[in-house]
Formats: C-alpha cells, sequence, structure tokens
C-alpha cells in the first residue's frame, strides 16, 4: 500500500467517525482546519470512487475481452455510485451497459455466430447421469438428450423461436442476444435438465434489467408488460440490488469461462447437420368470436 492510499485509508475512517451520531465537533473541528463542510463531502467522494474504482479493477481482472474493460470499470464506478444514492433506475443502466458491452462484442466472434446458429434446432438438454451419493454428473456436450424434442430455440425464444432461428446472432433483438449469450456461453450449451428452473431465473433477471434501462429513455412509458415487472420489483427493489448485481457476476464469470471453452462448443457445432426449428404446432381447432 502506497503512502497515498494509506492517508485516504485513514480519511475514510475519520470521515466515518465524524459523521456517528455525538462526534459533530470532529466535524467542526475539520471544517475550521481544512475548510468548508463542502471541501470535506468533496474528499469523501473522491475516497468512495476510488474503492469503488479499486473494485471494479478487481472485478474484471481476469476477464478475456482486455480492450473492453477500461469501459466496463466506468459503468462498474457509475452502477456503485447509483447504488449508494439509491437511484435504482440509473443503478440499472449501469448494470445493463456492462452486459451490453459484453454481450456486443462476444456476439461479433465468428466462431459462437457459427455454433448458434449450427445448433438452435439441437435438443436443448444432454443427459446427465445420476452418481452414488445423489448428485448429478454432466455428460459431454455431444451427450444431447435426444429423447427430448425440446430445441434450444424454443428453450430461449418460446413461442417466437421459429422466426427468431432465421436471423443470425448478431442481428437477433438485445435480450435475445443476452439469452443466447446465457445459454452457449455461461452454461456452455451443456443445460441439463435440472438447471432449468435457474436457467429460467437467470432469464427473467436479465430480461428485468433489460426492462428497466428502458425506463432511461427520454419520452418513454412503460407499457403493460414493462409495468408489471416494475411493480414486482419496486417494493423490493433492496433485494434487487443484490440479485441484479449477482446475474452481473453470473454473466461476467459464464462468459470468461465460456471464451476458454469456445474451441469445444465450435467444434462440436461444426460436426452437426443445422436442425431446422419446428414451428409452433397448433393442436385441434378454435371458433373464436368475431370480437
Amino acid at each position: 500500500m502506497t503512502d497515498r492510499d494509506k492517508i485516504i485509508e485513514h480519511i475514510n475512517k475519520i470521515e466515518q467517525y465524524s459523521r456517528q451520531p455525538g462526534n459533530e465537533w470532529l466535524l467542526e473541528i475539520l471544517s475550521r482546519r481544512f475548510g468548508s463542510i463542502e471541501k470535506i463531502d468533496e474528499v469523501y467522494e473522491y475516497c468512495i470512487e476510488k474503492n469503488a474504482r479499486d473494485q471494479a479493477q478487481q472485478f474484471y481482472k481476469n476477464f478475456p475481452i482486455q480492450e473492453i474493460i477500461p469501459v466496463l470499470i466506468e459503468d462498474f464506478v457509475k452502477m456503485e455510485f447509483y447504488h449508494r444514492k439509491n437511484s435504482f433506475n440509473e443503478f440499472s443502466f449501469a448494470l445493463y451497459q456492462q452486459i451490453e458491452n459484453i454481450t456486443n462484442k462476444v456476439c461479433s466472434n465468428r466462431k459462437l455466430n457459427e455454433s448458434v446458429s449450427k445448433l438452435l434446432g439441437h435438443p436443448a438438454y444432454i443427459k446427465s447421469i445420476q452418481q452414488i451419493d445423489g448428485s448429478w454428473k454432466a455428460a459431454s456436450i455431444s451427450d444431447r438428450n435426444t429423447t427430448s424434442s425440446y430445441q434450444i430455440a424454443r428453450l430461449l425464444w418460446g413461442k417466437e423461436a421459429f422466426e427468431k432461428s432465421k436471423s443470425n446472432l448478431s442481428a437477433q433483438w438485445a435480450v435475445d442476444k443476452i439469452y443466447c449469450v446465457l445459454y452457449f456461453l455461461c452454461y456452455k450449451a451443456q443445460l441439463k435438465s435440472q438447471d432449468y428452473h435457474q436457467f429460467n431465473e437467470y432469464k427473467d433477471l436479465y430480461n428485468a434489467i433489460y426492462q428497466f434501462r428502458n425506463l432511461n429513455h427520454r419520452g418513454a412509458f412503460p407499457n403493460d408488460y414493462q409495468r408489471k415487472i416494475i411493480n414486482e420489483i419496486k417494493p423490493q427493489q433492496g433485494v434487487y440490488y443484490f440479485k441484479f448485481m449477482q446475474a452481473l457476476l453470473f454473466f461476467v464469470e459464464g462468459v470468461a469461462n465460456g471464451l476458454a471453452d469456445l474451441d469445444v462448443l465450435f467444434k462440436y457445432a461444426q460436426s452437426q447437420k443445422k436442425i431446422t426449428v419446428n414451428p409452433l404446432m397448433v393442436v385441434g381447432k378454435m371458433d373464436l368470436p368475431e370480437k
């Protein structure tokens, strides 16, 4: 630790102590000695920002896409600033910008694009083996669960899977690209059926982050779908600060690990035939009223 860091650490401790009830005398002494209360607040804010920047640098220290790390760090610092200010919408926006930056970068990767295009029509799950202790051991990426007709595209996009599968990865909507990155990199295209609920929980979190991001557009008014999500989260936003940050952590670590094994995914995809995504099946006939 440098002398500068030690001094800042001492200032932080003094500042925190001075703000405790009954210690106003210390704040007065500091004000007389060093200037106005506002100046002390400026120093305090500087120290807080430095701590946030140190955390951001540690958070992205081992992230493999080096060229975007400086921007990721700046957005992380903004995210922490708005967290401390309890500005949930702005916090969500700064957090989303990190996910968006990473997503756009990895979705320009040729190997990932070709792998996604080749595999969207393949079974969503791999087989898993239950061990003696009751835990589940994942099979390899090539051990798809062919007994299920549930395709990857359907897992990602539901009833819109057929139409969305016609576009390449780079042309998908923002949140749809995030779902692809979640499946193909964070889960390495090796989702077990037991992972289904966790996978969808993360999908819901990234969708919620995306919807709160959209609230930051000037003149934007939430539609009924957005309003439903917002009304569910706002009363619990103290909890969702941490849920959203957990989603960011999972995404960053998942992308780093997935990129490290991208050649495995690409090699497997190259060995497979492309399967068309099935259109949504309609069973029977329904007579609807004219209205």
